[in-house]
């Protein structure tokens, strides 16, 4: 996996880095951990129309899934977004969204083996967790070099 979006930094006196504010483009999704299957939609379709490829300046190669606008926690719908960072977000096409992942605190974990059923076990783990939880927004970071490893950061109160 490539190294992330630097900057990070470190508060000593609490371990969990501060991920720096992140524009992005993509598209998005109402779903639920009970109905994840609009989820793997968005995939197919941001896969098969080569999505990435149409996003203006995309930052790096990485895919990036942002789960946010939670109705409460893991259990009820949230909002499922994918998409690239970008260094400006003025020039956006129709079809695609803005978001912004929020700065904040968040505890990375990791996924690595056949997907989806690696990522699938690995927020099983994160739901029976006892991480303290935002609820604000959690993302993951998808290398396309390396598609058996996802690194999951788990927005954290």
């Amino acid at each position: 996996m490539q190294k992330y979006w630097p900057p990070l930094s470190f508060n000593t006196s609490r371990p969990e880095p501060l991920i720096l504010k992140r524009t992005l483009i993509g598209i998005e999704c109402r779903a639920s951990n009970d109905n994840p299957q609009a989820i793997g939609a968005i995939w197919q379709r941001f896969m098969a129309e080569q999505l990435a490829a149409q996003i203006p300046n995309r930052s790096g190669g990485n895919l990036i899934a942002i789960y946010c606008d939670y109705d409460g926690d893991h259990t009820e719908p949230y909002t499922f977004f994918l998409g690239c960072t970008v260094n400006d977000a003025s020039d956006l096409p129709s079809e695609f969204t803005i978001r912004t992942l929020p700065a904040g605190r968040y505890v990375q974990r990791h996924a690595a083996g056949e997907m989806p059923a690696a990522l699938v076990t690995a927020w099983r783990d994160i739901w029976t967790s006892d991480l303290d939880r935002a609820y604000d927004s959690s993302f993951e970071i998808h290398d396309p070099t390396s598609p058996q490893a996802v690194d999951i950061f788990v927005g954290v109160a």
